[in-house]
């Protein structure tokens, strides 16, 4: 039993460094809003997958292709181009946890980060994109990454006890406002 004890606790050290992890920090509004270099709504027009050789092995990239509808921070072209790791070619799916994924003709608020050679240009991972959806009377509403309603900015990262209460998403219009808003209010300080 003496020799069992030192031989787990080796065992379960060595694990922890093995097992890794990625664990990101709901960004708030503001945060996420300070953290972007370029904040754009976009339309998903392509998704493509692709095996790249790296320093460490084989990995499938996905890059997807967005119109641009409007730029609220930065500066991008009328279609861009985001590269996220991960992805499936044919049978073989290479998944990173977190990672958003896009189809054709979805649209989004994107909030990127300007770090180079990333798992995801997206600030917080997923919390850097936002749905977006048109509601029965044609208004674009904005949603969260996961789907839930966005009643106001204050609820940006915020962890709802109250999430599956019914909320009317804020317009896109009123997202758009308040991005600009603290852009602005960034740029004073």
């Amino acid at each position: 039993m003496r020799r069992l004890l030192p031989l787990s606790l080796i065992c379960t050290l060595l694990m922890a460094g093995v097992a890794r992890s990625t664990t990101v920090i709901p960004p708030t509004f503001e945060s996420l809003v300070s953290r972007a270099n370029t904040i754009f709504v976009g339309e998903v027009m392509d998704v493509r997958a692709e095996w790249q050789t790296t320093r460490d092995g084989r990995a499938i990239k996905t890059y997807v292709t967005f119109r641009v509808e409007d730029v609220w921070k930065g500066a991008v072209g009328a279609v861009t181009q985001l590269e996220f790791l991960g992805g499936t070619i044919g049978e073989t799916t290479m998944e990173v946890v977190g990672m958003p994924t896009f189809r054709e003709g979805q649209r989004s608020v994107l909030f990127l980060h300007g770090e180079v050679q990333t798992a995801s240009p997206l600030v917080g991972f997923w919390h850097g994109r936002m749905r977006v959806e048109k509601d029965p009377n044609g208004v674009d509403r904005v949603r969260t990454y996961d789907g839930r309603s966005l009643g106001s900015p204050s609820e940006v990262g915020a962890n709802r006890a109250n999430y599956m209460l019914s909320v009317t998403p804020m317009r896109l219009s009123d997202l758009a406002g308040a991005v600009r808003s603290r852009v602005l209010a960034g740029r004073v300080r």
